[in-house]
């Protein structure tokens, strides 16, 4: 092979693929403009709240009030689970409770080498 004829097939190449990258980003801009415009128009149109005038500011507070200390990840952890059963109490009709909170037992492992001894485990 000559290497004009190799230079003319990677230029031929290179350019439909670029040509047709081209052509796919005009469809999916025009995509896009086009589904914009449908979303605006199922859109009401925006009524202008009325003018209120902004509050007016006191001096601030001497001792400032006490805000309370930040639930730490575990109480977000307990308060989700204690939602989360009481709907289902709710939903069920039975009265269920929560009788206990207690860090699991992990044998000094961390929760990805708990899952690692498990996956290798699970073959025997």
């Amino acid at each position: 092979m000559s290497p004009d004829y190799v230079a003319t097939v990677v230029f031929s190449g290179l350019l439909i693929v670029f040509v047709a990258l081209f052509i796919l980003i005009l469809a999916v801009s025009l995509m896009g403009k086009i589904f914009d415009l449908i979303a605006a128009k199922k859109q009401p149109a925006k009524i202008a709240p009325p003018d209120i005038p902004a509050p007016v500011r006191s001096a601030a507070p001497a001792v400032p009030a006490e805000v309370p200390a930040p639930l730490s990840d575990d109480d977000e952890v307990i308060a989700v689970i204690a939602a989360a059963v009481a709907q289902i109490s709710a939903e069920t009709g039975r009265q269920l409770r929560i009788r206990s909170v207690k860090p699991a037992r992990t044998g000094g492992r961390s929760a990805w080498a708990s899952a690692a001894v498990l996956d290798s485990m699970r073959s025997i």
